[in-house]
């Protein structure tokens, strides 16, 4: 993946920045708030990420665009609040939130985004916690956890990259939860089979001990389980039943626009107001001049797209539905076992069932599902394994990297993310964030650029910034980094010596807290009209 431009701003002011290359990228200033954060944020947030922008800026009044090159193909990305315009291979797509977007990027296999386990259910990582594997932010920087750590945690992190290296630690963990389970459940079945027979020999009549069960605790937590599956399939079913009516409100968006397509083709429809030919179908934070013919036809195949993704959500909460509906009847099932059993003794007594058979059969299945257990036992050894030699290389890998740079440096990096507790003064938060994002990097020899905001924060001295650079340059990809410079080092022109292996980019020149300028207008109405969006402001 190559970052190759950037383009934010509204009717009145933007800024478009071109001048990127496919190796490292140096964005500097003589002071602050010359707008590189900007630049930077608006890279990532065109492309899905959590708004993490500087304060004061409305950034919900404007349009976000980036174009990036994944695999030799172009794709366009153009976002404004929540709303969505993707051009990949030239058809448009829109998406009302980033959870779509997040299903398109992995359907159409541009980001290889990986599975964790999240509320005991395997899904798609958040694409804010994918992005921070190459991504690190000028703000909300905490070493203990994900940047954005409101709805993903470190524990989340470690669980992708666990998945990004083949094994999905905790995917394992749930299997055998879930075997181990099943032995406890047929265990109790054959104890409980077994006291069966002796209570029908001795004694029939068991309404006394049923009383008696009835109110204890174990029979409180069987009610409390029911109760909170009923609401777990009430939940899906709501889920299920919105994404059937938004399915059903695009398929009659494209009856509407295929109705107009025929008035148009018979007459004009034009604004009763202003006598306007131009057409406008508006989708949340973007508007389509529908009028256009071409543009129609791409709003019509985007519809088609959200429709048949709608379909595969549906799809998806059904089986998921199905899931707890199932878990639901195995629960029932489950029963406290004796009050279960005995509340089926006078059934089973009455279809003469054979239980030596049927103790034989269960003990069959709990040998079957103890030497299953043995499996997935060393299977989630073998996981676990793969995830402490992992975290210890890229560990290794992040002490060396800090090492080079601050070979006086007494800090001891000992896992991924540091201890709620500690912290990082001065540079060495800066050294943490450099170690990690280059460690992760070359444990993974992952596609995707490197970006790192204000990256020589707290008073990086020019000696380590200069082994920091040569070891973004001897990476060969795309690196895209900030920094801050004091005066002397400016007038000392302290990029130039490395023009020769990095594209080196001066936002001095620009006003201070104003990189949006009405210049660069023009340039980003021509963007945003490519993608059939009317240039409007927000309303």
């Amino acid at each position: 993946m190559i970052i190759k431009s950037i383009a934010l701003g509204n009717l009145e002011e933007a800024y478009v920045e071109e001048r990127l290359t496919d190796g490292v990228n140096i964005i500097f200033s003589d002071d602050n708030n010359k707008g590189k954060t900007l630049v930077m944020q608006g890279i990532m947030y065109a492309m899905g990420n959590q708004p993490i922008f500087p304060k004061g800026f409305n950034y919900r009044a404007h349009f976000f665009y980036c174009k990036i090159e994944v695999n030799k193909r172009e794709i366009e990305f153009l976002r404004r609040d929540s709303s969505f315009v993707v051009k990949n291979q030239e058809k448009h797509y829109t998406f009302d939130n980033m959870t779509e977007l997040k299903y398109f990027l992995v359907d159409e296999h541009i980001f290889d985004i990986p599975q964790i386990i999240k509320e005991d259910h395997m899904v798609v990582a958040d694409l804010n916690l994918f992005y921070e594997l190459f991504f690190i932010g000028q703000d909300k920087r905490n070493p203990s956890n994900t940047i954005n750590s409101g709805y993903n945690n470190k524990k989340d992190f470690v669980s992708m990259l666990c998945s990004m290296n083949g094994y999905p630690l905790m995917h394992v963990e749930e299997i055998n939860a879930e075997n181990k389970q099943k032995i406890q459940q047929i265990k109790a079945d054959i104890a409980a089979t077994k006291k069966q027979l002796k209570l029908i020999r001795k004694n029939p009549d068991v309404s006394g001990y049923v009383d008696k069960y009835s109110d204890s605790t174990q029979f409180g937590d069987f009610r409390m389980r029911v109760k909170s599956l009923h609401n777990d399939i009430a939940e899906f079913k709501k889920k299920r039943n919105l994404e059937y009516n938004r399915k059903a409100k695009l398929e009659a968006l494209v009856y509407e626009l295929n109705s107009l397509n025929r008035e148009i083709e018979q007459g004009n429809v034009i604004c009763a107001k202003c006598g306007s030919e131009q057409i406008i179908y508006k989708s949340k934070g973007m508007s389509f001049e529908v009028s256009n013919s071409y543009v129609r036809k791409q709003v019509l195949s985007s519809i088609a797209y959200q429709i048949s993704q709608k379909e595969e959500i549906i799809r998806e909460y059904s089986y998921q539905l199905q899931q707890l509906q199932d878990e639901l009847k195995k629960t029932l099932q489950e029963v406290p076992v004796e009050l279960h059993r005995i509340l089926l003794y006078s059934e089973m007594i009455l279809s003469e069932i054979d239980y030596d058979n049927k103790l034989k059969e269960m003990c069959e299945q709990l040998e079957k599902l103890q030497a299953n257990d043995k499996n997935i036992s060393n299977s989630e050894k073998e996981a676990k394994q793969k995830c402490k030699e992992m975290k210890e290389d890229i560990v290794l890998r992040m002490n060396s990297l800090y090492r080079e740079v601050d070979p006086q440096g007494r800090t001891f990096i000992d896992d991924i993310f540091t201890k709620k507790d500690e912290t990082y003064s001065g540079s060495e938060e800066q050294e943490y964030y450099y170690s990690r994002i280059l460690a992760i990097n070359d444990y993974f020899k992952h596609s995707y650029p490197l970006l790192v905001d204000c990256y020589r924060s707290g008073e990086i001295s020019s000696q380590k910034e200069d082994i920091m650079i040569k070891n973004f340059i001897s990476r060969k990809k795309q690196v895209i980094i900030t920094s801050t410079l004091k005066a002397e080092e400016y007038n000392a022109q302290k990029y130039e010596p490395y023009k020769g292996n990095a594209n080196v980019i001066d936002y001095s020149n620009n006003e201070s807290s104003k990189l949006l300028q009405p210049r660069y207008v023009g340039h980003l109405r021509t963007i945003v009209e490519s993608f059939g969006v009317v240039f409007e402001e927000t309303c």
